[in-house]
């Protein structure tokens, strides 16, 4: 192939706009946005675990999180290279602490910092900056090793010019060899005095490697021009400049998206600023020592070996083979190689983009305090149930509780009305209480809505029961809810359960319960021979014990729920994968194993309440579900049962013959406890759906105190 020759002038343009076109789509790449960057979330697992999936479904990806509850291993990963930042999470306060390794990017850091704080600042916290090791702040060794590399390039162009580009004499070879000798020398001493004032062992590497990044560069440079021509001339460009043009724009390929960000690293430039950052970060060295060792030993080979090459290789008919031919043969596959390499990285980089979820928004207030007065008794209870102060909760049922350690309570509803002046929804399918001393106020998430939202196709969560782990500091509240969707509007029990849920939120001490997460347990079903785990649970030692109700579809009129039990430590709950279950003897991986510790003639209602009192096991609630009447315990000596029931404490009449609705009884015994007793609540509608709206005072718990069976 003549130099200047159709072909040759057109393979150098296919070089240039494809040079041209990494470097135009990789400045739009380098948007100034973190992509995948690693780090990880410090703090108990039951916490971290939730924030994790939250935090790598936020729309754009800048964060790849995992998460921690040991600091020093928070520590660990920062000092190897895994993580780039580290996020302690303080839940005694609002406050959370930033640690950034050192060993990296200041590009990179203030990015970091700055998207760390937007996150934070949608969920009403605010983030610290941990002081860091800053002596690589005037430094970019993108730049840097880039400047080297060009160098070397430069380096062979010149000499191209002077000598032409095949060493056709062994002092031309010579030297060339010698010249790139002494331009690795000078990068060396330039980087012995750019590493000042580091450690000798440092400064030694730095040197090392910007000669390195000499060699390869020209060494490379060479072996194209001798294998290409002009065209091998502007490969080498494409690949040694052009390559991590990027990077060096960017300052960090943790800000370019892909294939930008893989490519960058395989350039020379891009493997040497790896090498000059993993002096401090400890990170792998394998792959940007192959890619430099490698670009310079190719790139040295074939210029020594060109003329011998050039006289032995012969073609079939056995005449020698000419250097054009050598030229065009190798050159067309280089180039080849090159457009197919890109447009493989572009598609695949295309069809890996993914949709992500919506992340939850958590950022949760109260309302004003509305004045309780003294809760002495039962009687205080009821009267608190009638005041209407409150425009965001006027009426609802269930009304589970629990005790949090600084002498607080919260409670949970279900379907909730508000007021009508109200400046959000007016019905949300459930709704938190805090109470405290002569002080009562609703938690209304940022949306106005109900404090679990509802999924993006409209199904609803109602709570089940409710229980809370101290931990200091602040307190984890773990609400158990079923799924729900509805069928009928017009109807009462135009409802199907699809299945249970569970939400958790962190309340710290004296402050505000925010969520951290929803995780829907198993498929959407409506099969009731499926428990619904949750209905009831129950703390005791390290376990948090899941109650589940299930009855065959379409029972007798009048027939109950039967009881089954699983197990999981607290730290666990949203993972069903840690649940066991209780078969009878043992426990078991297998859910379809359970067993029933209550059956479900004469059993109990879809929700009710478990709980351990002076060493013995009580579940209450109606028998026989809402058609019955009878208010029963059932009572054990653990909490696998068996359970037996005991002699009714009272009776509940649904009332649907008078138009009335009473149903759900629930124990509540944090609650004015005393020996022998506790307090209990039933939820009250009205079969008229407009009579509930006309006084909401119809939709809400009603407190009484019933005996415990004395064996």
């Amino acid at each position: 192939m003549r130099p200047g020759s159709r072909r040759e002038v057109l393979l150098c343009a296919v070089l240039v706009l494809i040079a041209l076109g990494w470097i135009v789509t990789g400045l739009r790449a380098d948007s100034g946005e973190l992509h995948e960057v690693p780090v990880v979330l410090v703090g108990p697992d039951v916490v971290t675990a939730p924030l994790v999936k939250q935090v790598n479904a936020v729309p754009g990806r800048p964060f790849t999180a995992g998460g921690v509850d040991d600091p020093a291993e928070a520590a660990e990963l920062l000092e190897s290279g895994d993580v780039v930042a580290a996020l302690h999470l303080d839940l005694s306060g609002t406050r959370d602490e930033l640690r950034i390794t050192a060993a990296h990017r200041p590009e990179l850091a203030r990015e970091i910092h700055a998207e760390v704080a937007r996150i934070e600042t949608s969920r009403g916290r605010t983030v610290a900056l941990a002081p860091t090791d800053d002596r690589h702040e005037e430094r970019s060794w993108a730049r840097i090793t880039f400047a080297t590399a060009l160098a070397g390039f430069l380096l062979v162009c010149v000499v191209s010019l002077v000598w032409g580009p095949l060493a056709r004499t062994l002092p031309r070879l010579l030297a060339r060899l010698t010249a790139l000798a002494a331009l690795a020398v000078g990068a060396g001493i330039w980087g012995w005095f750019l590493a000042a004032p580091e450690p000798a062992g440092e400064r030694m590497l730095v040197a090392s490697v910007l000669a390195a990044t000499v060699v390869a560069a020209g060494a490379l440079t060479f072996a194209c021009e001798v294998i290409g021509g002009l065209p091998g001339l502007l490969f080498a460009a494409a690949v040694i400049v052009a390559g991590p043009a990027p990077l060096v724009l960017a300052g960090d390929r943790l800000l370019l998206t892909e294939p930008w960000a893989t490519g960058s690293r395989w350039t020379i430039a891009g493997a040497g600023e790896s090498l000059l950052w993993a002096v401090d970060a400890r990170t792998g060295i394998a792959q940007p020592v192959v890619t430099i060792m490698g670009s310079a030993l190719l790139g040295l080979v074939v210029l020594v070996a060109t003329r011998w090459l050039v006289r032995g290789l012969v073609a079939p008919d056995g005449e020698p083979v000419s250097v054009s031919g050598w030229r065009r043969t190798l050159g067309l596959v280089l180039v080849s190689a090159t457009c197919v390499t890109v447009l493989a990285t572009a598609l695949t980089s295309a069809l890996h983009a993914e949709t992500v979820p919506r992340p939850l928004a958590s950022l949760a207030s109260t309302t004003q305090c509305v004045p309780s007065g003294p809760v002495e008794d039962v009687d205080d209870l009821n009267r608190i149930t009638r005041l209407r102060a409150e425009p965001a909760l006027q009426g609802g049922d269930v009304g589970v509780s629990a005790h949090l350690s600084d002498g607080r309570s919260i409670w949970m509803f279900g379907d909730t009305l508000r007021d009508e002046k109200f400046s959000g929804a007016g019905f949300v399918r459930n709704s938190m209480l805090l109470v405290e001393p002569d002080c009562l106020q609703v938690v209304l998430p940022e949306s106005g809505g109900a404090i679990i939202p509802d999924r993006d196709d409209g199904v609803g969560y109602w709570p089940m029961s409710v229980t809370t782990l101290d931990k200091p500091g602040y307190a984890l509240v773990v609400v158990a809810a079923q799924r729900v969707r509805t069928t009928d509007s017009e109807d009462a029990f135009g409802f199907e359960a699809l299945g249970p849920a569970i939400a958790q939120f962190v309340v710290p001490d004296g402050g505000v319960p925010q969520l951290i997460a929803v995780t829907d347990i198993g498929a959407d079903d409506a099969d009731t021979r499926r428990p619904m785990w949750g209905a009831a649970a129950a703390v005791s030692g390290e376990w948090l014990y899941l109650y589940g109700t299930a009855r065959e579809p379409d029972p007798p009129l009048g027939t109950g729920f039967a009881l089954h039990v699983a197990r999981v430590a607290p730290d666990h709950v949203a993972d069903p994968d840690r649940w066991t279950y209780w078969d009878g003897t043992a426990w078991t991986k297998r859910a379809g194993s359970s067993s029933e510790l209550i059956p479900a003639a004469d059993g109990v209602s879809q929700t009710l309440s478990v709980f351990e009192r002076d060493g013995r096991w009580y579940a209450f609630s109606k028998s026989d579900e809402f058609l019955g009447d009878d208010l029963v315990f059932w009572t054990s000596s653990s909490p696998t049962g068996p359970f037996r029931a005991q002699p009714p404490v009272g009776t509940l009449p649904s009332g649907v013959a008078r138009g009335e609705l009473r149903y759900m009884p629930l124990a509540h015994p944090d609650i004015l406890e005393e020996p022998g007793s506790v307090v209990v609540s039933y939820s009250r509608n009205s079969t008229d759906l407009g009579a509930a709206l006309r006084n909401p005072l119809l939709y809400r718990p009603t407190f009484i105190r019933v005996l415990l069976p004395r064996h």
